[in-house]
């Protein structure tokens, strides 16, 4: 008897009330001290003392809190990453890059000295939508969602319109449904756009503020340096009435202020209630922890949250492996090269399948060594196997390493649970409780 090596516990929540929480269920329990110390005990191999005691142990194994070996835990762990490679049940998402060209030349972008300019001419783009549409019916898949990443995808605008008129109607005329999201840095953003794309389906884009116009205008710009906060955010204003659109920004330790500035600027401008969410993640690998839960404090409190109201919501707002993990998830490059993940497209050599080449797809290069394995008894393997490992491997050129980010869900996990438990339960806990988080 044991606690599961997936549970991390949150001490003194309040006064003598502990919290235990399963990354594998996401599920929280409350418990006093007593019980607390009574799983210690029977960790050591002693029996339940009482009555009491004995429902509160039958009640934590059976929401998996507890286990009685380490096998057991290891096969709960298998079933959880066999059920996560599903990605969103019955559906197809494809991430399709039109071109790898872009109109700005961010600071922190791997291609700025080198740009590419690659585009997937016609041939290509006619072989990429027989290929995902056969994999939609090898599969008995009955939805697709098509993400439009690059690149800048809205430097090709005519080829969106293009491809989601040919996959809304093909997957109607199958009974199923075609969904669509964009990735964009938001220059070309316009409300005639958004009206083409939303005649074919629903869909969202994502555009990107790096902090207010000070230190947005020193990364993200033009290659003649000029800044772009402006363009972008009279663009976001413009069409937020109109498309779900997710604000997302890329931060240094030191830039805290500056997002917060941004945060102010979106309220008021009246943008709250009007965008799908807001997210803000790190650009660097350190001190960038404490920053990120500070910030995501800063989000909640103004009701900027990512809101989920749908199964083909952004996929940062899923509890469980990236897409990489998924098994009907790809990413095709303008040449026609078929990934697993988005980081390395565009990447020869990293690639599973061409739309162009019939044959066996193989196994994606980023996880064929399995690096998450040396990441022990880590409680956030389930949802992280490893971290970002394309971006790892855009970093050191290594595919046995791991991106590891235990400390940043250490710090992420305590606060949102601990906040959502409190407010679940606001009174002290009697001897046990739990509920589906």
């Amino acid at each position: 008897m044991q606690l599961s090596r997936f549970v991390v516990a949150y001490q003194d929540v309040r006064p003598g009330e502990h919290v235990l929480y399963s990354v594998l269920t996401d599920r929280y329990a409350g418990i006093d001290a007593a019980t607390l110390d009574a799983i210690e005990r029977w960790t050591r191999g002693d029996e339940p003392a009482d009555a009491d005691e004995r429902t509160a142990q039958q009640v934590l194994l059976e929401d998996r809190f507890l286990v009685h070996s380490r096998a057991e835990d290891d096969a709960n762990v298998r079933a959880f990453l066999d059920r996560a490679a599903d990605g969103i049940a019955g559906t197809m998402h494809v991430t399709l890059m039109p071109t790898l060209a872009c109109n700005l030349a961010c600071t922190y972008c791997f291609q700025k000295e080198h740009p590419a300019f690659t585009k997937m001419q016609e041939r290509t783009e006619r072989a990429t939508l027989e290929w995902i549409l056969r994999m939609v019916d090898e599969r008995s898949l009955s939805a697709l969602h098509l993400h439009y990443f690059g690149g800048e995808p809205l430097t090709r605008k005519e080829f969106m319109v293009r491809t989601a008129e040919v996959l809304s109607t093909s997957m109607a005329a199958r009974g199923g449904k075609f969904t669509w999201s964009c990735t964009t840095n938001g220059i070309g953003l316009t409300r005639e756009f958004v009206e083409r794309m939303l005649a074919f389906a629903e869909g969202s884009f994502k555009v990107t503020l790096d902090g207010d116009r000070e230190t947005h205008d020193q990364m993200r710009v033009y290659r003649n340096g000029r800044g772009t906060f402006d363009e972008i955010f009279e663009n976001v204003v413009a069409c937020a009435p109109l498309v779900r659109i997710h604000v997302g920004g890329n931060f240094l330790p030191e830039q805290k202020e500056s997002f917060e500035k941004l945060l102010d600027r979106i309220e008021a401008t009246g943008l709250r209630g009007k965008l799908a969410g807001v997210h803000f993640k790190p650009i660097g690998e350190k001190d960038e922890s404490q920053v990120l839960v500070q910030l995501n404090k800063s989000i909640e409190k103004r009701g900027l949250g990512i809101k989920r109201i749908g199964e083909n919501e952004t996929l940062e707002a899923l509890l469980g492996p990236c897409e990489l993990h998924w098994k009907n998830n790809y990413t095709i490059d303008p040449d026609g090269r078929v990934y697993k993940c988005p980081a390395v497209a565009g990447l020869p050599g990293l690639e599973v399948a061409n739309v162009a080449s019939p044959g066996p797809e193989k196994v994606a290069p980023l996880v064929a060594l399995r690096p998450w394995e040396q990441c022990g008894d880590c409680p956030y393997l389930p949802v992280c196997v490893g971290g970002c490992l394309g971006g790892k491997y855009l970093k050191t050129g290594r595919l046995d390493e791991v991106a590891c980010r235990k400390e940043q869900f250490e710090l992420s996990f305590r606060e949102s649970i601990v906040r959502r438990y409190l407010a679940e339960f606001p009174a002290e806990v009697e001897p046990y409780h739990a509920t589906a988080a």
